[in-house]
């Protein structure tokens, strides 16, 4: 019976090697990595994404003349195969202080933060708008078909009397106005006492009378001139 042998995993990665070996590749600068591959939170236990492997690397020999990642390889710990990285004793240049690395840390996380989309909270809804979508609710669909039939009448009629055109020109754009809001008033919903004052040009009449005689209107139940009254259309002039 043959035995076969197993295959070798990848070792964990010591923080402190005794190895005097230095790799011939170029030196690492951390001012060349992102602030977010790099961790100085312990300068003794300082980290670093390896750009070959793109895996975390302790960095050895940070209280000596060099600083050097320590060899690794490619995969996790006793998971993946041991395939030696190529940046193994990698020379690490450090060119920035870790105050530095710091404020390049906290502007790299707020420009990432305004680029990602935020919550948008929903509007509080207000007592009286929580009631009726309560009520609404427990009324069911069978009820509210009830409701709105019951109203229904109510509606086409409303829909019958904005159809219906006043005399005059109609508007270019705007809403129709339902015909039962340009029926003239009564002269007695207004007291002949007192003075009337022209909303636009600041004309005055004496009485009602006298306004009603001069061709006064109420535009927007505001009084208004014959003269400044005749600038709007005829549907929108309520005789006094």
């Amino acid at each position: 019976m043959s035995i076969t042998a197993a295959k070798p995993t990848a070792k964990e990665r010591l923080r402190r090697t005794r190895t005097k070996r230095v790799s011939s590749l170029p030196a690492i600068k951390l001012s060349k990595l992102l602030p977010s591959h790099i961790d100085l939170r312990d300068p003794l236990k300082a980290v670093l994404v390896c750009e070959d492997c793109e895996t975390w690397v302790p960095i050895t020999g940070i209280q000596s003349k060099v600083q050097k990642l320590v060899p690794h390889h490619t995969g996790k710990a006793h998971v993946a195969a041991a395939l030696h990285c190529k940046s193994s004793n990698r020379r690490v240049e450090f060119d920035m202080t870790i105050p530095e690395w710091r404020h390049a840390l906290t502007d790299a996380g707020t420009e990432a933060s305004s680029r990602q989309a935020t919550t948008v909270l929903p509007k509080p809804v207000s007592p009286q708008t929580d009631k009726v979508l309560r009520g609404r609710d427990r009324r069911g669909p069978v009820t509210r078909r009830v409701e709105w039939a019951g109203v229904l009448y109510q509606v086409r009629q409303a829909d019958q009397r904005r159809r219906t055109m006043p005399e005059g020109a109609a508007p270019a754009e705007g809403l129709e106005v339902p015909l039962d809001r340009l029926v003239p008033r009564q002269v007695a919903d207004r007291p002949d006492e007192g003075p009337l004052t022209c909303e636009r040009c600041g004309a005055a009449e004496s009485s009602l009378a006298d306004a009603v005689d001069a061709g006064w209107c109420r535009i927007t139940r505001r009084p208004h001139c014959g003269r400044c009254a005749g600038r709007f259309p005829a549907w929108t002039r309520i005789p006094f």
